[in-house]
């Protein structure tokens, strides 16, 4: 095995020194986009090397060289976790250069890294270089448990472009991680319920009541608080036409004309939607501006909600 302690074995000839200013600059952007908090980062602090974080990246060879002895001198990390960041590192250089070789996989292979260490490490050297395609590759392999699943679905959701949420959805469904943050709770299902009304009516459902009727909520806020157009029009009778039981219905009403989204443009529509979604028709004959689009959503739908 590798003695990873010395600091030659592993990293090699330091000239040029990899980590120049278009590299550091580069990685300080990527870290800027993750609210500050780089996946290494997270790495680092959770094992209490706190130092080591505040070094990263390093500016010349003797940061470098300090980081490895920081490293190399943690008693309470085990021989694992050393090696992995180390790995981490071998990517960022790797990554950086031109060479054909793999400073990486060939310390991986000399020091005996698990396969499921380099997955991992490979996994989030990739969401912080932001190659999110290839980063949800490996953070999906059955091998891995979900750490860090919070933050990573966070970091794919803020950085879906054009409202596809492909990524983020496709790790949560694949890992099916428990999301113990509010703040990727409602990334997460912001991201499902711009994608899917159905899909996230259903996430609603598998939570206790108090947290079931904030996403319900949540749902009415995302699919009404748009600008009024066809799609919209077609995705709020979606959300009007939905099976809502009692409380549902409740909190429907109560939201749309007491709550906070009486506020929202498009209440008084969802409302008279599901007057006729229910097959209660709107009051008065007021249709509301989306008349045109109630009646032909209405003329194709097959049947109404049952209320």
């Amino acid at each position: 095995m590798m003695d990873y302690t010395q600091f030659e074995r592993v990293f090699g000839p330091m000239n040029p020194f990899p980590y120049n200013r278009s590299v550091t600059v580069s990685i300080e952007t990527c870290r800027k986009s993750f609210d500050n908090s780089l996946f290494i980062d997270r790495v680092l602090n959770a094992l209490s090397l706190e130092k080591a974080a505040g070094s990263y990246p390093p500016r010349s060879e003797n940061s470098l060289r300090q980081f490895h002895q920081t490293l190399c001198e943690a008693h309470n990390i085990n021989l694992h976790h050393k090696l992995s960041i180390l790995y981490y590192l071998l990517l960022d250089i790797d990554g950086r250069s031109g060479a054909g070789d793999s400073k990486a996989e060939t310390f991986a292979a000399h020091a005996g890294i698990p396969d499921r260490y380099q997955i991992f490490m490979k996994g989030l050297w990739l969401m912080d270089t932001r190659n999110f395609e290839l980063a949800l590759e490996l953070l999906t392999h059955p091998s891995l448990i979900s750490d860090f699943a919070d933050h990573i679905i966070t970091a794919l959701v803020l950085h879906s472009k054009e409202d596809d949420y492909s990524i983020p959805l496709a790790y949560y469904y694949t890992v099916q991680p428990s999301i113990k943050s509010p703040v990727a709770l409602h990334s997460l299902f912001d991201a499902i319920a711009r994608t899917s009304v159905l899909e996230a009516f259903e996430f609603t459902r598998a939570h206790a009541d108090y947290m079931r009727r904030q996403l319900f909520q949540r749902l009415m806020f995302v699919v009404l608080d748009s600008k009024q157009s066809q799609a919209t029009a077609e995705r709020a009778f979606e959300l009007a036409s939905l099976p809502f039981d009692t409380e549902e219905e409740q909190w429907f009403k109560e939201y749309l004309e007491s709550g906070e989204g009486k506020r929202l443009n498009n209440a008084k529509d969802t409302l008279i939607m599901r007057r006729i979604a229910t097959g209660h028709g709107p009051i008065g004959g007021d249709k509301g501006k989306w008349a045109t689009v109630l009646e032909g959503v209405k003329t194709g739908s097959g049947g109404r909600t049952q209320a």
